[in-house]
């Protein structure tokens, strides 16, 4: 099993648990409406206190999924360049729930390496991907945007090397991935901004 498999059922897990233990307060409230209230304000906190700190972080995915590769690559850059007076703001990942890596410097490496690679700048995006890949050789992330660009070379060889990488890592881009994704895609679009 991979830590990237390992962190998708601690994240499904944590799902189900927040979902058991907001319906218990609210049933032992009677359903009232505070009551209510009340656990949807208290699931926004963590997620709204990472938000703020990883702000860049988010922004550059938010605007990576859109497709707009440039401004993506200045928010990736400049949490790159603020993370490092910054450090304990890799602690904060324990408020959400990163499936791939527990490093935000690897996540913004690889989104600062994807907004490069659509942008055409292969070599800078082959350097912030080994870069991530060297950080945290574990998260595939960078092994399938890696398997992008050779495709963008055309190797295809190395390109089914990378993937297949990724997938022994735990991408394979099948629903699970989906479901992460769409749901990390949801968080950006509403922390980063």
């Amino acid at each position: 099993m991979s830590r990237t498999t390992l962190y998708k059922g601690v994240y499904f897990a944590m799902l189900a648990a927040a979902g058991v233990i907001g319906l218990g307060f609210i049933a032992i409230f009677h359903f009232s409406w505070i009551a209510i209230i009340a656990v949807f304000i208290a699931m926004q906190i963590p997620g709204r206190i990472l938000g703020y700190y990883w702000r860049d972080l988010l922004k550059g995915l938010r605007l990576l999924n859109a497709r707009e590769f440039a401004e993506s690559k200045l928010c990736s850059e400049k949490f790159l360049q603020e993370f490092p007076a910054r450090r304990w703001i890799k602690n904060l990942v324990w408020l959400g729930s990163s499936t791939y890596s527990r490093n935000p410097e690897v996540l913004a490496l690889n989104n600062l390496g994807a907004a490069e690679l659509n942008l055409g700048e292969v070599a800078s995006a082959r350097t912030h991907l080994e870069r991530a890949i060297n950080l945290d050789p574990f998260c595939p992330l960078p092994y399938y945007n890696m398997a992008v660009l050779c495709q963008v070379e055309d190797d295809e060889a190395g390109a089914q090397q990378w993937f297949a990488d990724a997938s022994r890592l735990g991408f394979a881009n099948k629903l699970s991935d989906k479901i992460v994704r769409s749901s990390q895609t949801r968080f950006a679009n509403r922390s980063g901004r």
